[in-house]
């Protein structure tokens, strides 16, 4: 994870965290009030397919910027002490999506960041799904743990709300804006030197945990937070603050942390082409 701390280092990858910012809160902003689902909590937000793209074509920058977007969105009519997890649940939002691309693909689709090809469409679903979900857990079990929304309603409602328009409207934009972004030389991979980025520890194993962390998770605090797991029956939403969400779900959000630190990033790095020394013509 030592890319999310070196890419401080370079003006361009900080120039990507405030573009990052800035679009994803103007979208985020652009649809306050308009399909409120939980009152100051969250609504319809179609610029959820941003942080997933911006995580695949920026790396870092993109989590970052992510984050940063979503707390500048909530000063206009959200902010409260959840804002805190919505500010880590987004971050790892474009996280996963560009720690997850390369363990999801081998090393020469996974140095291009785009769906254009089946493989690498089939990797954009699977990452955007784990970070959708992983976002959900994030989110849904710090608000549970502040008592203000059940684990069960709102890990649901964000998993459905970004894995959705993250299917439906990333795709398309990413096939539109790679091209000249990667004409521009501002893919992450073309800014940061591979040495300040993360070489993966146990590919394999975080890839596991990932994917446990995450839809485990959603599905493991479902169980609890419904009293489906042994507990009375109280219903889809669930109750919230519940001591049994709190704590399971906890190790879950744990594993995702784990995870970030096993998984590479130097994956999706070009190979450097290695000139050939020809023999010296004869006297």
């Amino acid at each position: 994870m030592k890319e999310v701390i070196t890419m401080w280092k370079s003006t361009k990858m900080i120039i990507l965290v405030a573009l990052s910012a800035a679009i994803y809160a103007v979208v985020l902003i652009a649809f306050k009030g308009v399909l409120i689902i939980i009152p100051g909590i969250t609504e319809l937000r179609p610029g959820n397919a941003f942080p997933i793209i911006f995580g695949l074509m920026f790396g870092p920058a993109g989590a970052w910027g992510s984050a940063i977007g979503n707390l500048i969105g909530d000063f206009f009519g959200t902010l409260s002490l959840g804002s805190i997890g919505g500010f880590v649940g987004n971050f790892y939002l474009g996280f996963i999506a560009y720690k997850l691309w390369g363990a999801l693909l081998p090393k020469k689709d996974a140095e291009v960041q785009n769906v254009n090809t089946w493989p690498r469409f089939a990797a954009y679903v699977g990452v955007s799904l784990a970070a959708a979900v992983g976002c959900g857990v994030i989110i849904g079990w710090w608000l549970d743990l502040l008592g203000m929304v059940p684990f069960a309603f709102l890990a649901s409602v964000i998993s459905m709300n970004n894995f959705l328009h993250e299917l439906v409207l990333g795709p398309p934009l990413l096939l539109l804006l790679y091209p000249p972004i990667k004409k521009w030389g501002l893919i992450w991979t073309d800014i940061m030197a591979e040495e300040d980025v993360t070489q993966a520890k146990a590919m394999g194993l975080g890839n596991i945990l990932m994917w446990v962390g995450t839809v485990g998770g959603l599905v493991v605090g479902l169980l609890v937070s419904m009293g489906l797991a042994g507990q009375q029956l109280f219903g889809f939403a669930g109750q919230k603050g519940t001591v049994g969400v709190s704590v399971i779900v906890a190790v879950f959000v744990a594993l995702i942390i784990v995870a970030g630190f096993l998984l590479g990033g130097r994956e999706q790095f070009a190979a450097e082409e290695e000139e050939e020394l020809a023999p010296a013509p004869a006297a």
